[in-house]
């Protein structure tokens, strides 16, 4: 299981300014989670898919010495290029599943702290898809190596994901989890799950739709947390404009 998010959970400043208010951070953080059952096929895939567009002569001019596609990045990938890999996504063998977090309307205990905002909501997002089977892997996308600051992460999604457990006595207890902490470029899957929270960001962001509608029926469910909606592909994300 691949997670990544877009948007940031930081609300306040050192100084205790609301970044958000001020247009200076995101109004939403969102987290994605892309499930496979052959991490390895995944990866392949997605490098063979590198090499095709690399191969592409009519995306050559995209090309050179300071973008060369290392890696697939939303933000920084050319408008093209994001189209061709969110219809690539589609054709995956993937499970997909997205939380929606309007941050101004969290608890204020997560609003005064990002570690605690970003793992209490990755553990809402993975707490009832992370026991499916008998060895679940969770790679997180983290530009940090801080061993604190991933120990704080798991610690909140373990929190969260033991009080559900606590709460469901249908779920059989005989599974394992592990926890990792990659680097964006270090996976297909992370990448992939990094395209995902860019697609859903700019709908909830920007009320922009131009990927999202691309892959909108490859998500199982979106989940907006805070305002207690859930979006699936019978009850399809549309925002009010």
């Amino acid at each position: 299981m691949f997670v990544d998010e877009s948007g940031k959970p930081e609300i306040f400043s050192a100084k205790g300014i609301n970044l958000v208010e001020k247009g200076h951070a995101s109004k939403y953080l969102i987290l994605s989670a892309v499930r496979t059952k052959d991490q390895l096929e995944l990866q392949q895939q997605v490098t063979d898919f590198k090499s095709k567009l690399l191969k592409d002569d009519s995306l050559k001019s995209y090309f050179s010495s300071s973008y060369s596609l290392d890696n697939f990045h939303a933000s920084n990938d050319f408008p093209e290029i994001r189209k061709r890999f969110c219809e690539f996504i589609t054709t995956l063998n993937v499970k997909i599943d997205v939380m929606a977090v309007e941050k101004l309307k969290c608890y204020p205990n997560l609003q005064n702290s990002p570690g605690r905002l970003y793992g209490f909501m990755a553990g809402q997002l993975l707490k009832d898809i992370c026991h499916k089977a008998e060895h679940t892997e969770i790679v997180f996308s983290r530009k940090d190596s801080k061993l604190k600051l991933r120990n704080e992460l798991e610690i909140e999604v373990e929190r969260v994901r033991l009080n559900y457990i606590n709460n469901h006595e249908n779920i059989n207890n005989d599974f394992k989890l592990s926890y990792y902490h990659n680097p964006h470029y270090t996976h297909g899957g992370l990448q992939v799950a990094d395209y995902i929270s860019f697609a859903v960001f700019k709908v909830f962001e920007n009320n922009n739709y131009e990927l999202f509608d691309i892959i909108q029926n490859k998500i199982g469910w979106i989940r907006d947390v805070c305002n207690k909606k859930y979006f699936t592909r019978r009850n399809p994300l549309k925002l009010s404009t």
